[in-house]
């Protein structure tokens, strides 16, 4: 397992697009570069027309067309391949679907629904860790700190998560330079991390965060997706209102892809 890399390269391999939106933005957010198919045919495609290896292939059982355990065959006897690893993202959690997984050869079995650090915690194992530095943390520790606020004034307040689609081409401290002129002074703006800002607002529920997002997205270049999380309605405690401000991100990308089919 390689270690400081400078990229890591996964393939999703999955018919749901809720889950393969899911997954890539689970570890693009990790620092991983990630493509994705929603079938075996697909997958194989890309394998072929790809000039290096993927680093590490992770597959549904239930494919349309061919399985996962077929396409994992396939893919094993393909030169270089052999000793790439593979891992198995199932619902299926009974004995014969994981010996069938590891007989074809992958050496990962992740059971749907999954939680999200479990999924980083896998694929670091299997290809190492590129993640760079986020600000999660510091996050954290202002929402604690704005919970005990809207407790003592029995108010709310709302997290609003912010996502750049691709690789933003300027710095995102300047974005967030931007998007503050167009804050209250009590209004708290956070660079997450490459493509990812989040805002905290104090004393604004969800209509209010919404003209928020109105009145900032003509300061965002390219196009941002976002999720918003109200307290105490949608988490009594930061990891809460993060992870429901998540899933509304991914939610909105899952939306949005699917509009644009």
């Amino acid at each position: 397992m390689e270690e400081g890399k400078s990229s890591k390269n996964i393939l999703i391999v999955d018919d749901s697009t809720l889950v393969r939106l899911m997954v890539k933005n689970i570890l693009k957010a990790e620092g991983y570069d990630v493509d994705s198919a929603s079938t075996a045919e697909e997958a194989m495609l890309k394998v072929k027309d790809r000039k290096e290896l993927f680093d590490l292939v992770i597959v549904d059982v239930n494919l349309p067309n061919q399985n996962g355990f077929e396409f994992i065959k396939k893919l094993k006897s393909k030169a270089g391949y052999k000793n790439i690893p593979v891992m198995i993202l199932s619902g299926d959690a009974t004995a014969p679907s994981i010996t069938q997984a590891i007989e074809v050869g992958a050496i990962e079995y992740l059971i749907k629904p999954f939680k999200e650090d479990e999924l980083v915690k896998r694929v670091v194992k299997l290809i190492g860790c590129i993640k760079e530095e986020d600000h999660y943390p510091e996050l954290k520790e202002v929402l604690k700190k704005e919970i005990n606020r809207a407790k003592r004034s029995n108010v709310n307040f709302s997290l609003v998560l912010a996502q750049y689609e691709g690789k933003i081409r300027v710095e995102i401290s300047k974005v967030a330079e931007q998007v503050k002129n167009k804050l209250r002074d009590i209004d708290i703006i956070f660079e997450i991390d490459k493509n990812t800002l989040a805002l905290v607002l104090p004393i604004t529920v969800a209509n209010g965060a919404k003209i928020v997002i109105k009145k900032i997205k003509d300061k965002l270049p390219g196009k941002w997706y976002f999720g918003i999380s109200i307290y105490p309605d949608n988490g009594k405690n930061e990891e809460e209102l993060i992870n429901f401000a998540k899933e509304g991100l991914m939610k909105e990308i899952s939306n949005s892809k699917q509009a644009d089919k």
